[in-house]
């Protein structure tokens, strides 16, 4: 995980960690809902799309990024934001801050005047769009605290979603008699009291409401109320929608060589980690999430404390990933060994902590088997390959042992788990399942008396954790 920059004291971009969450981020800035295939190269032309830049289909990545950076009045730097033909992650990342500090800016006008749809939603980057009538007038109703009204005969929408939204948000609207006198009427009126335009586009014969109509109304009543909507009422529903896509995405088995190199080549920067598994598990949590449910680029739940950004966010809730070895192979021979009740280590405590008194944290924990190379053959495969391009520096292990390396490893069990604030944590520390440790010091390197501090953790015990448990999956294991 990376570190963030301020555009101001408020607000943190936390970059991408590989080319796969950079373009699936990338893509959801636009609003866009149906990417077809996904990568820097639709990613790219979407974006120049909505910035109004005239997109070469035949133009290479490194040419369309630039295009774009030029648009977005920033550097675009050969060596380093692209190499060759293609864009590289710095390249991304650097087009991703750009856009999410335009759509930032863009979010801060309070009052939206132009007359064109597409350019009065820029005005709500947080915001996504309904996808038909019925969904909209669904999530007006829970906005309104009322029970959701089915639409009518040819898809038409039922007055009394406006009204009652009205008697909650604007009830002196109830009382105006030009307000009050039609559908179309009351839902001008609303939308001025949002600071929204009431486009021509809005309304159509018959009174009735179009699409564009109810999700202008929809993103300035989200607005009014600094909610959205098309989050999950509680932390179990949520979960398992979560998941769900984790569960669809994820593979049954991860090959460690096929794994790293692949890490390699989307750019990520713990290609190199012997604890390859948890790296790329948080890389696959950020970008499966990012492409079914995109962290709103400004807005949101925080999910930065400190030096620690937690791997994810909805548009109502922070979580941060973590898989956990409960099961060990030796192969060939197949010997099995449990590991179950050991604690998977967590994040830094004094983030954990400071998330938790301002708002709730989940964790996705994926329980599963690693394999162990009894040949020494992935061992040597994986130290010469993570050398490639490094100044070789020393390190001393602490144990005066090698590490043994992750071979591969199969997911078991994904769970969702809920921790709502302060005192759940506390009642976690209290029934033994959850507990704030100091951490060994980092690995000594030669010519140095004591390796670096290391922060305290919080160690979790997974097979106790069932009160904050709010979701669970399962694969099955293959045979040895």
């Amino acid at each position: 995980m990376q570190q963030g920059d301020l555009f101001d004291d408020d607000v943190l971009f936390v970059p991408a960690a590989t080319m796969d969450e950079a373009a699936a981020r990338l893509f959801s800035l636009t609003g866009a809902r149906d990417p077809g295939t996904r990568g820097p190269k639709r990613s790219l032309e979407a974006l120049a799309t909505d910035l109004g830049v005239g997109v070469d289909l035949a133009a290479t990545n490194a040419v369309l990024g630039g295009q774009i950076a030029q648009a977005l009045s920033i550097g675009w730097r050969a060596g380093r934001d692209f190499i060759g033909l293609q864009v590289t992650l710095d390249g991304l990342n650097k087009l991703l801050r750009a856009a999410t500090r335009e759509l930032w800016l863009t979010s801060r006008r309070r009052s939206v005047n132009v007359d064109a749809y597409v350019d009065v939603l820029r005005a709500f980057p947080t915001f996504r769009p309904a996808m038909d009538k019925q969904e909209a007038v669904d999530r007006l109703s829970n906005l309104a605290g009322v029970a959701r009204d089915r639409l009518g005969p040819g898809g038409k929408e039922h007055r009394v979603t406006f009204d009652t939204l009205a008697q909650q948000l604007a009830p002196d609207l109830l009382l105006d008699p030009d307000a009050r006198r039609s559908k179309h009427t009351m839902v001008a009126a609303l939308c001025q009291r949002f600071s929204v335009p009431w486009l021509t586009t809005a309304g159509s014969t018959g009174q009735s409401v179009t699409l564009e109509g109810l999700n202008l109304l929809l993103a300035g009543a989200e607005r009014h109320l600094s909610v959205a909507s098309l989050g999950w009422g509680t932390p179990e529903d949520e979960g398992s929608a979560l998941l769900g896509v984790l569960r669809a995405g994820l593979a049954g088995h991860w090959d460690g060589r096929h794994t790293v190199e692949r890490m390699h080549e989307n750019g990520s920067r713990n290609w190199r980690q012997m604890e390859w598994p948890g790296f790329y598990f948080e890389e696959q949590v950020a970008t499966l999430l990012n492409v079914a449910y995109p962290t709103p680029a400004v807005g949101g739940p925080r999910r930065t404390y400190g030096a620690t950004p937690f791997d994810y966010a909805s548009s109502s809730r922070v979580w941060d990933a973590k898989a956990h070895t409960v099961q060990e192979v030796l192969v060939p021979s197949g010997k099995r060994t449990s590991t179950a009740s050991g604690a998977a280590i967590l994040n830094d405590s004094a983030a954990i902590t400071a998330c938790l008194a301002e708002q709730g944290l989940g964790f996705l924990i994926l329980d599963g088997a690693a394999s162990f190379d009894e040949t020494g053959q992935f061992d040597d495969w994986h130290r010469d390959y993570t050398r490639e391009g490094r100044t070789r520096v020393d390190y001393v292990s602490n144990s005066g042992r090698h590490r043994r390396r992750k071979s591969a490893f199969e997911p078991m069990t994904l769970r969702a788990l809920w921790i709502a604030d302060l005192p759940a944590l506390n009642a976690g520390i209290a029934g033994g399942w959850i507990s704030r440790e100091k951490q060994g010091a980092q690995q000594v390197r030669v010519g140095h008396e004591r390796g670096a501090d290391r922060h305290d953790k919080f160690h979790l015990k997974v097979h106790k954790s069932a009160p904050w448990t709010v979701a669970q999956t399962s694969w099955t294991l293959r045979a040895s």
